[in-house]
């Protein structure tokens, strides 16, 4: 067994039936790896689909009481066989290269983290028409980084990431008081930076974000991203992760400005600023609710 790919999931038995099936024609032998799907008591027959598909590859599906995404995978990790975990979701399509990409990485630096391309569909396409080149596939890391690149913590991505199983564990895994949307990820990979592990940027290691956001769910998420990066900030209350987190003073005097004048928010169109606004939103409310 020489990866584990571990998969959290809630209510996404269509999607996930997709990614589990786009892992089924790897390029290296189905007995090299496994999936382990830890479902948070979805609702929508997500355990009917798992006992009835059939893949070449060992996989292992257990049902735990929802504690959130991040308590989904530190239980997925601690299940895993392999000294080597892929974390990824359950509305991310693998290209078929993708475990071998990662592999090869981790051959070549043996105490690294892999962070993979996951690459957003500016609109629904099908499975097929999956690639780098698409005019509706655009990456999510917007910046042209070279195959092997030592990337910052900031970048440390779980929707495509690879890591020793150790590594994971001796950081403590991912932290489950995060359990509103957003920043999990990150702090761990903020965490794995302070004890000596790097990320290195893997661009050949594809996968994709089969998943559509509209304008006015997008904002309820930068609000609830904002939560979560308040208790980011209170965990690691230092000038670094401030200025990462979009605390410096220009963003905060705008929202402020925009706060003090909700004739004028009203008026705003331009989406950007509005995510940028819920964010902050999002964060200052939750700074005081962590004060009390």
């Amino acid at each position: 067994m020489k990866i584990s790919i571990v998969i959290g999931t809630y209510n996404q038995k269509d999607t996930l039936e997709m990614v589990l099936r786009s892992f089924a024609d790897q390029t290296i032998p189905p007995s090299d790896y496994e999936i382990v799907v830890i479902d948070s008591s979805s609702s929508d027959g997500t355990d009917q689909m798992m006992n009835h598909i059939k893949v070449p590859y060992s996989l292992k599906y257990l049902v735990k009481e929802n504690k959130g995404k991040s308590s989904a995978r530190n239980h997925g990790v601690k299940e895993a066989r392999s000294d080597i975990i892929l974390l990824t979701d359950a509305d991310m399509i693998a290209a078929n290269d993708l475990l071998e990409n990662h592999l090869i990485v981790h051959q070549q630096k043996k105490n690294a983290s892999v962070e993979g391309a996951t690459y957003n569909l500016k609109k629904k396409v099908t499975v097929d028409e999956l690639n780098p080149n698409h005019p509706d596939v655009e990456p999510y890391i917007k910046q042209h980084f070279r195959n092997g690149k030592k990337l910052k913590w900031s970048y440390f991505l779980s929707g495509n990431l690879s890591l020793k199983k150790d590594a994971f564990l001796r950081a403590g895994g991912f932290d489950e008081k995060f359990s509103i949307y957003g920043w999990e990820d990150i702090e761990l990979g903020y965490r794995l930076k302070k004890m000596g592990v790097p990320l290195i940027y893997c661009a050949k290691a594809a996968n994709y974000h089969y998943h559509f956001v509209s304008g006015e769910d997008m904002l309820k998420r930068k609000y609830r991203m904002g939560q979560s990066a308040a208790y980011f900030y209170r965990k690691h209350p230092n000038f670094t992760v401030k200025m990462f987190l979009g605390m410096n003073p220009i963003a905060m005097f705008i929202f402020n400005y925009l706060k003090k004048q909700p004739e004028k928010l009203k008026k705003i169109t331009n989406q950007y600023i509005l995510e940028e606004y819920y964010y902050r939103l999002g964060l200052t409310e939750e700074l005081e609710k962590l004060k009390s």
